[in-house]
């Protein structure tokens, strides 16, 4: 089997639902919308994003109401009793002057909402990542059982032409109990990538829902393109700044420098504004004599500050401040790990994706080598020189390296996506750009 019968079997094979198959895109949108790590996320953002009116709220006026309806019942010796209902409300209004603690809670919480936005926004490059791995997982999936369907056909060929062979006495019994044992270890492959296949498929379908009916296969000619910057170094610079992971680990260090401040405002007095207003409204004869009328309203109105003053917390304030300190530099540790295990993963993917061009470039090349093995060995064997079983290594290989090259291919797709998620800058533009080098058939 040549090499055009072989890309002409990967096309016709369960690849070929491309007709009204689904793309990488397609995909993307699905698992935009159902999958649930990323719905959580969402909700999770929408959480936090409540923490910046929460902290204001500290910081504006408190307006309260209470009403009140009582029945009276007063035995009292020597007089009459008295049975009277007493009715009245009060309005209060606390408004904040100065209270350092809630300040910097409004300024924690800001920085809350951009750490909020960035880990959506990891979120979101997370889930281009796992559509982009999935997906090509299926199609890795879907060419290895196409592969083990061809090289099953091929073995079998072999294993006909042995046996021929071996009854016209052109050949020994060796060649036909290789060809069989190949033919039996090629079936055992065909079941062990169809499971493969189907556990894929369902992988797949834990993001978007469903299973999809197909999916556009890898076109054949790939643009390997190295990173631009074409530098490691530049690439961790850049890294520094944009990367979520960086920024996320900025913030909470931030919030936890600002919550020694806060502690540390418990040492500090506070400051109010405070209004009330009352209205009660009581039965004159529940009063006594010197009171006339039916009843007697009481209004009552007090406007003024409440200055207070900590003088001894029982050494809390002084405890909630070390354990501040101790937790600040805690993240300021979590800081450098994280700035490190970007620029880390930032090289580790700039070399994938380098090596990877390589890589592709070279199996191109043993894929094309091998298959001239292949040829020749077959010529050899037809002429004598060569047996059946080197025709079978010779099959072997062409296979095992049409899967590698497939391998290589798609890793090297998927570590381009990795490389701009660890700098933080993967966006849909780039799935897209990944997307174009599907088939378009």
């Amino acid at each position: 089997m040549n090499l055009k019968r072989l890309v002409a079997l990967l096309a016709a094979s369960g690849l070929a639902l491309s007709v009204q198959a689904a793309d990488l895109m397609g995909i993307y949108r699905d698992a935009l919308a159902s999958d649930p790590v990323y719905q959580a996320a969402r909700a999770q953002y929408q959480a936090n994003v409540e923490k910046l009116p929460q902290a204001r709220a500290g910081y504006l006026p408190f307006v309260s109401g209470s009403a009140n309806a009582y029945r009276n019942y007063n035995e009292r010796d020597g007089t009459d009793d008295l049975d009277y209902s007493t009715r009245g409300y009060s309005v209060s209004l606390s408004q904040p002057i100065f209270r350092l603690g809630n300040w910097i809670a409004i300024s924690q919480a800001e920085k809350v909402m951009l750490q909020a936005e960035a880990t959506l926004a990891t979120s979101g490059q997370d889930l281009i990542v796992r559509v982009a791995q999935a997906y090509f997982d299926v199609l890795l999936a879907q060419d290895n059982v196409a592969l083990s369907d061809a090289q099953k056909r091929a073995i079998s060929e072999q294993l006909a032409q042995a046996k021929r062979n071996f009854e016209v006495g052109t050949a020994t019994i060796v060649d036909t109990l290789e060809a069989q044992a190949r033919y039996d270890q090629a079936v055992a492959k065909e079941v062990l990538d169809a499971n493969d296949l189907e556990v894929k498929k369902r992988a797949l379908q834990q993001l978007i829902g469903k299973v999809p009916e197909g999916l556009k296969p890898l076109g054949e000619k790939l643009d390997l393109q190295r990173p631009k910057p074409d530098n490691i170094e530049e690439w961790v610079t850049a890294a520094n700044d944009s990367s979520l992971a960086v920024a996320v680990a900025k913030a909470a260090y931030e919030i936890a420098s600002q919550e020694i401040d806060r502690a540390k405002s418990g040492h500090y007095p506070t400051l109010d504004l405070n209004a009330v207003y009352n209205y009660n409204k009581t039965p004159a004869s529940s009063l006594g004599e010197a009171f006339t009328g039916a009843s007697v309203t009481s209004k009552n109105a007090q406007v003024g500050v409440v200055l207070s003053v900590p003088i001894f917390a029982g050494g809390g304030t002084q405890s909630r401040v070390r354990e501040a300190i101790a937790l600040r530099d805690r993240t300021q540790q979590d800081l450098e790990n994280t700035q490190r295990t970007v620029a880390q993963a930032v090289r580790q993917n700039f070399l994938a994706v380098t090596n990877g061009i390589a890589l592709v470039r070279a199996l191109e090349q043993a894929l094309a080598s091998t298959q001239s093995q292949l040829e020749s060995s077959i010529l050899g064997r037809d002429v004598g020189v060569r047996t059946s079983v080197d025709v079978l290594n010779a099959q072997q290989q062409v296979f095992q390296g049409r899967r590698d090259l497939q391998q290589a291919r798609y890793a090297y797709l998927l570590n381009t996506l990795r490389l701009k998620a660890a700098t933080g800058t993967l966006t849909e533009g780039d799935l897209e750009q990944v997307n174009r080098s599907l088939s378009r058939g």
